[in-house]
């Protein structure tokens, strides 16, 4: 049975693009692993990529990055909001479904894409749903060294710690917790290290379960769409515990570089590692030049500088 990677990739830059699926698919192999890339028309290059790579790319509209500036599009996307939901609490039962609907595509389009992806994700899961395990993935500062899902628990919902950073303290986490769902929450995850949105394998019905969660909230934080609290809080006090595989930063399949981490992690041989271990998925590589140069270097894009030469 076949595991599936996803990501989200609006307004992409395509050496990121292909430097993702590039080191995907050297480990990740078409017989045991399916690419999906949810992305918008940013250009035939990557459509090249994708063929090539043997990855499906799946259209979506998100307008947040056009549309941010704009005084008139945010009332009139708020306004419609608002009225959208006021319509839902009045509206027969019989027709309240589609209207929740109509508000999803609305909110999907115009959040923070951090954040829409999350139902974006969960539309694609409800009707992709016959995979093993699946990855949700940042595609910006990811690459891959080996197989993720290899020795992973399929049953399981697998997240993974950032840099130690812990509620309460004075970091952006918190400012972001905070913000989203105010200070009395915050007391309840104080001292908690918080965990990174940015990359989650679990799976199939675990990764279902977490992307229902993630769409709620995302619906009902429209306004303040900060998915890394979301997910934190979601993790926390509404994902069945039982089901649930906190990673530290020394194991499992992603290693977080937020931080100098110092002494946790080398390079030996062209490859990261982490106790002698390869790290099957590098995340925020590009935040510190030794891995930066080493992939970047790895993958270089094609018909570039460093390709050509």
């Amino acid at each position: 049975m076949k595991n599936a990677i996803l990501s989200y990739a609006t307004n992409a830059r395509f050496e990121d693009f292909y430097r993702f699926i590039a080191s995907a698919r050297l480990h990740c192999y078409p017989d045991r692993v399916d690419i999906a890339i949810l992305i918008d028309e940013i250009g035939p290059e990557f459509a090249r990529v994708a063929v090539d790579h043997g990855v499906s790319l799946v259209p979506v509209v998100n307008v947040w990055r056009s549309a941010r500036k704009s005084r008139l599009l945010n009332l009139w996307y708020h306004a419609n909001m608002r009225a959208i939901r006021s319509l839902i609490r009045v509206a027969p039962t019989s027709q309240a479904g589609w209207i929740r609907q109509a508000y999803r595509h609305l909110v999907t389009g115009w959040v923070h894409p951090q954040a829409g992806r999350w139902i974006a994700y969960h539309e694609f899961v409800k009707v992709n749903s016959a995979y093993r395990m699946y990855m949700t993935s940042d595609l910006r500062d990811v690459v891959f060294q080996s197989d993720p899902f290899d020795g992973l628990d399929p049953g399981r919902l697998h997240a993974f710690e950032q840099d130690g950073i812990r509620y309460g303290g004075d970091n952006i986490d918190t400012d972001w917790f905070r913000n989203t769902y105010g200070a009395d929450a915050l007391r309840a995850m104080s001292g908690a290290t918080t965990l990174c949105s940015g990359t989650v394998l679990g799976g199939a019905a675990e990764m279902l379960r977490l992307l229902e969660l993630m769409a709620e909230q995302v619906e009902e934080h429209a306004r303040i769409p900060l998915d890394q609290a979301m997910f934190n809080e979601v993790v926390a006090h509404r994902f069945d515990p039982t089901r649930l595989t906190l990673h530290g930063l020394k194991g499992g399949p992603v290693l977080t570089l937020t931080g100098d981490h110092e002494g946790l992690w080398e390079i030996r041989e062209g490859r990261v590692e982490v106790g002698g271990r390869v790290v099957p998925v590098v995340h925020m590589y590009d935040r510190l030049e030794g891995p930066k140069e080493l992939f970047l270097g790895r993958f270089p894009i094609p018909g570039g500088p460093a390709a050509a030469g």
